[in-house]
């Protein structure tokens, strides 16, 4: 189930709803009950992949987060490895010593943004992944309450 249909579930449920025939005069609506937990059953299935979905993205951003760091550690290498290779008299050193310096910088700057950018993918990700289980828990609960309702008044 992915999150698509998941929330096509949620549609159908607010269809559900509003296609439902009016009780006169009080404002509700008379839901088959068997309609209902039917697609309950079926968004409560759906939710636990959600939430497997959530955790395989997680998973994602720390594996992003890891190779970004061994790759800037990767590149830090070759630079102190080049800029030991410079040591060829004073004046190289001193070129190379700042060209290392440089190079080191603009590794660590490009590390720091990877790594930056990973995590504001996968905050965006769960962000979103968040919302979507937000709506459909609150959809879940609002046809419980309209449920209970109707059975509290005898309809």
């Amino acid at each position: 189930m992915n999150r698509v249909n998941l929330l096509v579930l949620i549609d159908q449920l607010e269809a559900l709803v509003e296609k439902a025939p009016e009780v006169p005069l009080v404002g509700k609506v008379l839901i088959d009950a068997d309609e209902l937990f039917d697609l309950l059953d079926i968004i409560r299935t759906a939710i636990p992949e959600e939430v497997r979905r959530a955790e395989a993205v997680s998973s994602e951003k720390d594996k992003m987060i890891a190779d970004g760091q061994e790759q800037a550690e990767r590149m830090i290498a070759k630079a102190e490895e080049y800029a030991a290779k410079l040591v060829h008299n004073s004046e190289i050193y001193r070129q190379a010593e700042a060209e290392s310096k440089l190079l080191l910088e603009e590794t660590r700057r490009h590390a720091e943004e990877i790594e930056q950018g990973s995590r504001e993918y996968a905050q965006q990700v769960l962000s979103n992944l968040s919302d979507a289980l937000t709506k459909t828990l609150q959809v879940v609960e609002a046809g419980k309450k309209e449920l209970d309702k109707e059975t509290t008044n005898g309809v």
